[in-house]
């Protein structure tokens, strides 16, 4: 949703020059994506390593939201370089492939700390998200394939209620909020479950007029 919005507004265009005068040609974008990878599992490593260490875990996760941070902010840069390099469809399957890798390490490394709590709805977050990307790639795949829709990436984008920059806020805040993990995990669930019906919803829309 907040991606959706900020793609329509004059701030991505002042972003992607930016971009463009800092890092095009002297990194590509699937560099990129290994990197933020990279920063995103180291994150969600110092999570694990707060529920060990527990004198150490105020500064475990300070850290590990700062690698969070920094891990979401390149996934914004090698989205930019690809646009402005050329998309191509392996740098789009390795975006996606590295975005959730490191969304579902984050998601098991915060049920470590407290699994009693947190299992039920570490499970269903994880089950949420399968069903939500089945969805966006199931659906924009066979958008991209019939040409219903004209769009660079390798499959059909789907905007939805919650998108990187939704997730990015929720795990962010599942980091750093320790006392109301249960409840935020319970609701950023919630969230993901309705994205999906309502890009089932969608895609009836779609595929029936």
């Amino acid at each position: 949703m907040l991606d959706s919005w900020l793609s329509k507004t004059k701030f991505k265009e002042a972003y992607e020059k930016f971009v463009k005068k800092v890092f095009l040609g002297k990194i590509s974008a699937n560099q990129l994506t290994i990197i933020g990878l990279v920063f995103g599992l180291i994150s969600s490593f110092l999570i694990y390593l707060s529920g060990i260490f527990l004198a150490l875990a105020i500064s475990f996760m300070v850290c590990s939201a700062i690698f969070m941070t920094v891990s979401f902010f390149i996934d914004t840069l090698d989205g930019s370089i690809a646009r402005l390099e050329g998309p191509t469809i392996f740098g789009g399957i390795l975006d996606i492939f590295c975005d959730r890798f490191v969304e579902i390490s984050i998601i098991i490394a915060i049920v470590t700390t407290d699994s009693t709590k947190l299992i039920w709805p570490g499970l269903f977050s994880l089950a949420a998200i399968v069903l939500c990307i089945s969805m966006f790639l199931i659906v924009g795949g066979i958008i991209k394939r019939d040409n219903i829709e004209s769009n660079s990436k390798v499959i059909a984008y789907q905007s939805g209620l919650m998108e990187r920059s939704e997730t990015f806020f929720f795990l962010l805040a599942l980091i750093i909020l320790i006392p109301w993990r249960l409840i935020i995990l319970w609701i950023f669930t919630a969230l993901i479950f309705l994205t999906a019906l309502l890009r089932l919803r969608d895609a009836y829309k779609i595929f029936n007029s």
